[in-house]
């Protein structure tokens, strides 16, 4: 049985007035389109087969771009697709993108069975689950999720001095030296993948720790001011908690799991012949912006700072140039020629079942709902 943790529902509390990730803040993309008046009917010439080709054109410069409601995360997968809003992108492509900011996959899943957004970017944590119960669609992966994913110690616990427990993998701790302490994670992220990943491969279950979650913000924030032992946190902290004298045990890396973000629609949107064209739109966009940041290390970097910033978490810029110059996004060649779905299949799919967080029956359902129809209708495979 998991021990209680009486400081988890005081924390909350206290923190529940700190914003944090700006959970359901929406933004509007500012309609860039202009909206010319037509010919008046004096004077009119005579149709010509040139004037019919300018009048078409005209009539699709005029139609309403197509709404897309997106879901998008306060790290580091979310803010191409503010650099697409802020830019005017999605106008200039026929789309008008309107977003909320979550702090996790799984809320951004429970806003899609709602019919608030039509897709998400999340991660693995939270596609898997979307997949198999919500027949929901990955439609594109867009990142490599895998870079400074990690579990980080306080330096003084007996599990920072353990190594070799875990066979060839490069990781701190033993069961003995694990078992009983606090680890702060996030349900329905990348974040949970990682914990239970490493409790595997040191011997352990959930039942053998304290195993506390929260938001992303929240959970560094708890880990600050002295609560847990162990945290599971992204790159956002990871690095700059290493630097500070904290202890990595181990990594998405360390533990040889490949992680990646994926747009994940849900069934209602993928059907909708208008939704699905505006996915394709958007898909083609992120790859191109994936190009952007890639080509751009400056832009990258700063664009991140200002993202994690503007959504109440803390980043360095020392810290947002080491990651952005692993060069992690997917753009328009790599997309195309990735093995799309693999790494999503082989790894998180298997391991839920594993973990008989699914049922092994809903792999054909997941597997049938990794789809690449979106992709080649923009021109991605």
């Amino acid at each position: 049985m998991k021990k209680p943790i009486a400081f988890v529902l005081a924390l909350i509390l206290g923190l529940s007035c700190i914003g944090c990730g700006d959970s359901g803040k929406e933004s509007t993309s500012t309609d860039n389109a202009s909206n010319s008046s037509s010919n008046t009917e004096a004077e009119a010439p005579a149709e010509t087969a040139d004037s019919q080709e300018v009048s078409a054109e005209e009539d699709t410069a005029s139609e309403e771009p197509i709404l897309i409601n997106i879901g998008i995360l306060d790290g580091w997968t979310g803010f191409p697709t503010k650099y697409i809003v802020d830019n005017g992108l999605d106008v200039a492509n026929g789309i008008k993108l309107e977003y909320l900011v979550f702090s996790s996959g799984a809320p951004a899943n429970e806003a899609m069975t709602a019919g608030d957004i039509d897709c998400a970017i999340i991660g693995g944590g939270a596609s898997v689950p979307a997949l198999a119960n919500l027949n929901s669609k990955m439609i594109m992966e867009v990142n490599n999720d895998t870079t400074g994913l990690s579990m980080i110690a306080r330096a003084d616990l007996a599990c920072t001095g353990v190594s070799g427990a875990a066979g060839e993998l490069e990781i701190l701790g033993d069961a003995g030296t694990v078992k009983d302490t606090t680890i702060i994670t996030t349900s329905g992220t990348l974040q949970y993948y990682c914990t239970l990943k490493y409790l595997e491969a040191i011997g352990l279950t959930t039942d053998d720790v304290n195993l506390v979650s929260m938001d992303a913000n929240q959970a560094y924030q708890a880990f600050m001011l002295g609560e847990g032992d162990i945290l599971c946190c992204t790159n956002n902290y990871s690095f700059d908690l290493v630097k500070e004298g904290y202890v990595e045990l181990a990594s998405l890396t360390s533990l040889n799991c490949a992680a990646t973000a994926q747009v994940v629609c849900s069934d209602k949107a993928f059907e909708d012949e208008t939704k699905f064209k505006g996915m394709a739109i958007l898909c083609k966009l992120l790859a191109e912006t994936n190009d952007t940041m890639n080509a751009d290390t400056d832009l990258a970097t700063q664009c991140y700072v200002d993202w994690v910033r503007l959504n109440g978490g803390s980043i360095t810029e020392e810290t947002a140039r080491t990651i952005m110059e692993q060069k992690p996004y997917y753009g328009t060649e790599e997309t195309k020629s990735r093995d799309y779905g693999s790494d999503f299949l082989n790894n998180f799919v298997e391991f839920y079942i594993l973990t008989e967080q699914i049922e092994e029956s809903q792999r054909a359902d997941i597997e049938a709902n990794v789809r690449d129809d979106i992709l080649k209708a923009a021109g991605l495979r």
